[in-house]
């Protein structure tokens, strides 16, 4: 599997700040409200829960502040540095541990059901289809449940939010369930608006 081609740390500074401030803490409570109730509703309290391609860690500090313990990687290491001085800043280093790797790598470093549950947000797009179902399997492996986001083939989301050169794939709903996940056991989606358009999903192994 190959890792993206794409530098993040450019990408996030020239569009937001990096480093997470109390004010914007708050607001991504706010976003991730719809993903945080998922994993309330299929996950302990303190279930343990491996986040792939953290970015800013902007779900992750989400997911430490309702009480789940996350350990989070990122390939890219200046992001990681960034996500790990948001951490301290706002009081969450010792309930996130950080680990510098490429995720498709998780089946060499983590053993089977290591993790309650894998997340990520907005990731997998960025790959091809075969790319995404053989890495989904691979965390299906770790973790007995997985819960991401996908961004959505709308209208907002092609003209509006991601305006960029970035390679990703903004598929529909129906194409997501009917082609890309139908081999998998999906038991809920949601589609929501977050900060883009995008597909809840939560999925378990067999």
């Amino acid at each position: 599997m190959k890792i993206m081609k794409i530098d993040w740390y450019k990408h996030y500074a020239q569009k937001t700040g990096l480093v997470l401030d109390k004010r914007a803490f708050e607001n991504n409570l706010k976003t991730d409200k719809p993903y945080i109730q998922l994993l309330k509703k299929y996950l302990k309290p303190n279930a343990k829960i491996l986040e792939c391609g953290c970015g800013l860690a902007r779900t992750v500090l989400s997911m430490a502040h309702y009480g789940f313990r996350v350990v989070a990687i990122d390939h890219n290491k200046n992001i990681l540095n960034v996500a790990k001085q948001s951490a301290k800043n706002l009081g969450f280093s010792r309930k996130i541990k950080f680990i510098h790797m490429n995720f498709f790598d998780i089946d060499k470093e983590f053993k089977p059901h290591l993790f309650d549950c894998i997340t990520h947000q907005g990731v997998v797009e960025h790959y091809t289809e075969t790319e995404i179902k053989k890495n989904l399997k691979k965390q299906l492996e770790i973790a007995p449940t997985l819960i991401f986001s996908v961004p959505l083939k709308t209208e907002f989301n092609e003209k509006k939010y991601f305006a960029d050169y970035i390679y990703r794939n903004l598929w529909t709903q129906e194409f997501w369930l009917n082609d890309v996940l139908k081999s998998f056991n999906v038991v809920e989606t949601k589609v929501i608006r977050q900060r883009s358009d995008n597909l809840l999903i939560v999925m378990k192994d067999s």
